[in-house]
């Protein structure tokens, strides 16, 4: 809860974030407990329209997959893609771009060996709707049609 400032509107709290990396570095057994943690607090977020949280959430959860290269990752990486398609169920588009971006991130993280038990299908299908979308709103309409496709294609291409 440290990485949560008072205000979300201060953004994650940076200093304690270096703490929470330096903790799952040094603790790589503890990492899927950090990312359980975190995946229910934002779901419980976007339940009670706290995206400011929500923001903090991913970006904690980006920079962790970023610098947690271990054999322990696995266990992350299953409530990390629960996040994004928890975002990716929103309806909001700012949440929508907020998941697409991190599975971005995560979709140019070279794996020493990839996991092939892990199903893509969901993540498959959500962006290819996103990119038929009819939002009422043009520049949401264009940014889902450039960016989801075509940015989710590295990972599915990947495995």
């Amino acid at each position: 809860d440290n990485i949560f400032p008072e205000d979300p509107e201060d953004g994650l709290v940076k200093t304690n974030m270096e703490k929470l990396t330096f903790y799952a570095l040094s603790a790589p057994e503890k990492l899927d407990r950090i990312g359980a943690y975190l995946s229910e607090r934002l779901i419980r977020d976007v339940g009670r329209h706290r995206y400011g949280s929500v923001c903090i959430a991913m970006e904690a959860l980006d920079q962790l997959l970023m610098a947690c290269h271990c054999q322990s990752i696995n266990l992350f990486v299953e409530s990390f893609l629960k996040m994004v398609a928890k975002l990716l169920e929103s309806e909001k588009p700012n949440l929508q771009i907020l998941g697409t971006n991190s599975f971005v991130k995560f979709a140019n993280i070279e794996e020493d060996t990839p996991s092939y038990h892990r199903s893509y299908d969901f993540f498959v299908c959500r962006f290819s709707e996103m990119c038929h979308s009819s939002h009422a709103d043009p520049d949401v309409r264009k940014n889902n049609q450039e960016k989801k496709l075509g940015k989710s294609e590295g990972k599915m291409g990947k495995n």
